[in-house]
């Protein structure tokens, strides 16, 4: 599938003791397919890479790729502090039948501009997939600059980025002199109507682990251009949105794909379950959201 459309950041989902289910992650994923989704991310920031261990990785992907449907593809998260082991986190989830890696910079340590691009670059010189940049500053450290990935863009090496600034700025700027054919998603639910108004081609919703329809409903017309609907199906996703922000994340993800789809979900601490007070707190904010979501359940 191209470059373009709804890209889910897929909940990475653990058994009772802690361990990857491999059977719930297929399910999961199965229900997001069956919604016609176009994208599954796994292993992003909403699915707790840091937590998935070297030998989990391939229990997991082989979970969530033999469990594709409808003619939805699916992206693996490969960065890591080390360009060795981005390198081979690559390697393997195209060896897993990945259709894309999406690479976040060295993180934890701030890299010079020179240790970056060699560190894309080895990235897409040891796999033939799509390579797609993250930008997300306040997990990583620091932020990265058009012009860096856009040098990395035109060499080939950077299919295209996935923005999660926060900023619509942020994301015009990497619009801006892109290369043709440079794949712009917007990473925060909330900016994806104007992002792809502005010419993004896509997004990355974490709140469609929720409520896919929605999404779904909502990239497509946006995509359209049809103005009149995105501003229409607004309202039921930002309400949705002030209830995953009542919530710890990652975990109010999973509460809530469970309490409104009845998903099966599980934990790995110190993500663990929410508490019955922060329980209480998302089931009131998401009291006014009901009836405005029932549509897309």
């Amino acid at each position: 599938m191209a470059l373009e459309g709804l890209a889910v950041p897929v909940v990475t989902i653990f058994g009772e003791n802690g361990e990857i289910d491999a059977g719930q992650n297929g399910r999961f994923t199965r229900k997001l397919c069956d919604a016609r989704v176009d994208h599954i991310f796994a292993l992003g920031t909403t699915g707790e890479f840091p937590l998935v261990t070297a030998p989990e990785r391939p229990v997991l992907l082989e979970a969530v790729i033999e469990s594709l449907g409808w003619h939805t593809d699916a992206w693996v998260g490969c960065g890591a502090p080390a360009t060795a082991q981005a390198v081979a986190n690559a390697e393997q989830a195209e060896e897993a039948g990945a259709a894309a890696v999406v690479a976040l910079p060295p993180y934890y340590l701030t890299p010079t501009e020179a240790s970056i691009k060699h560190y894309y670059r080895a990235i897409k010189k040891a796999v033939g997939v799509p390579v797609l940049g993250y930008n997300i500053p306040a997990h990583v450290g620091y932020a990265l600059s058009p012009g860096l990935v856009h040098e990395l863009a035109r060499e080939k090496v950077l299919s295209g980025l996935k923005d999660t600034s926060g900023s619509i700025d942020s994301i015009r700027g990497f619009l801006h002199g892109a290369p043709e054919g440079f794949a712009v998603f917007a990473g925060d639910d909330g900016l994806a109507g104007a992002a792809i108004a502005a010419g993004a081609v896509g997004a990355v919703m974490g709140s469609s682990n929720v409520v896919p329809r929605l999404a779904v409903e909502l990239v497509a017309a946006a995509r359209k251009g049809d103005a009149e609907k995105v501003l229409a199906l607004e309202p039921p996703l930002r309400a949705l949105l002030v209830a995953l922000e009542a919530g710890p994340f990652p975990a109010v993800v999973k509460y809530l794909a469970h309490r409104l789809r009845g998903a099966e979900v599980g934990y790995r601490e110190p993500y663990g379950p929410l508490t019955s007070e922060e329980r209480a707190k998302v089931d009131a904010a998401l009291g006014p959201a009901e009836a405005l979501l029932r549509p897309f359940l």
